[in-house]
């Protein structure tokens, strides 16, 4: 199984990282009133005690915490419904155990979903909101854990209602113990990108696949390290079919970059892989600098994404949340807090 802890996570992104830090929303981009929203996870305090999730507009202003994590709790990768109106994220408790939960954009009526995750299920984690706004596509992790490299018996893409009443498999059949599926987006023409692990080597990259669970093929070579994609909801211009993701070429730090959804073959998709940001190459400190985390706008005309780096004198560490144009010009700082921010997520405001 993928391990879903925060810190875990931050660790899996960065190769290191053992104590991560979180941002408040500052300068401005591109207006806030344009009709959109920003959600993400951030941390209560310079103790990592606890992460929520909060909502600003598209300058990162007038932000309000949606949920009220205690310690110990991380709330983490928010998604923003398609008409703006609810939030789904991932609630990840100490003892390992997590929960998926929905929470008006107003931070009213939150709620686990039931999703009838009894043993042998461990977790249901990572949800995602399908085009209609009335299901989640999520990962439900089925225990016992005596696969290659102690990873779960599954891992993979399941489908659900707001009410937990039809729950149904998404992942191809025959892949379970060998790789994980996690983290799906759709596009406009209805299909779907996700992370898919190979759990020999804890290696992701990113595929795509039909909302049936046909058509699957590989977009990203494995020595990317491609993690979180993102398909741009743009139905047309340059953005259109584009899948933004976070990437650990060997030798560099993390950076963001895209790959045409419809190439192909697999070694055409890689000659076609463009980076956004620059992979940070490492000099007297190899982990100084990175960029992750990345989503599109609701029009696809840009990307929010973390700036990740170590800042002063003890070496403390900041996460920024920064925007860029689909082709990685015009890049803008959002927060410029000294707290850790992360997981970004743009949509439709309500």
């Amino acid at each position: 199984m993928r391990i879903r802890t925060l810190t875990a996570t931050l660790l899996a992104m960065l190769g290191w990282i053992a104590l991560p830090g979180v941002a408040q929303a500052g300068s401005a981009s591109e207006g806030g009133g344009d009709g959109t929203s920003l959600v993400w996870s951030r941390f209560v305090d310079l103790d990592f005690s606890a992460a929520r999730i909060v909502i600003g507009d598209s300058d990162g202003d007038d932000v309000t915490e949606l949920t009220h994590s205690s310690d110990g709790v991380t709330d983490i990768d928010p998604q923003l419904s398609p008409d703006g109106r609810l939030v789904a994220f991932e609630r990840d408790y100490p003892d390992g155990s997590a929960d998926i939960v929905v929470v008006g954009s107003d931070g009213r009526g939150e709620r686990v979903l039931d999703l009838g995750c009894d043993d042998p299920c461990a977790l249901d984690v990572a949800p995602s909101w399908t085009p209609d706004g009335r299901h989640l596509i999520f990962t439900r992790v089925i225990g016992p854990f005596n696969q290659v490299g102690d990873s779960a018996t599954s891992a993979v893409l399941w489908r659900t209602d707001l009410a937990g009443a039809d729950v149904v498999r998404v992942s191809e059949p025959g892949i379970d113990g060998a790789f994980e599926d996690y983290h799906a987006s759709f596009a406009p023409a209805g299909y779907m990108v996700f992370i898919r692990v190979r759990n020999g080597d804890i290696g992701p990259t990113v595929f795509r696949m039909n909302a049936d669970g046909t058509g699957v093929r590989q977009l990203t070579p494995w020595s990317l390290a491609a993690d979180l994609p993102f398909v741009s909801p743009a139905s047309g211009g340059p953005s259109q079919d584009l899948v933004v993701f976070e990437a650990a070429p060997p030798g560099s730090t993390g950076l963001v970059a895209t790959v045409p959804a419809d190439c192909r073959p697999l070694a055409s998709c890689a000659r076609q892989v463009r980076n956004l940001t620059s992979p940070l190459l490492p000099s007297t400190d190899p982990f100084t600098r990175a960029n992750f985390n990345p989503a599109w706008s609701p029009d696809g005309s840009h990307v929010v994404y973390v700036n990740y780096r170590f800042v002063g004198p003890t070496d403390s560490v900041r996460g920024d949340i920064w925007t860029m144009r689909w082709d990685g010009a015009d890049k803008q700082a959002l927060s410029t807090s000294p707290l850790f921010e992360f997981r970004p997520y743009w949509g439709v405001a309500a």
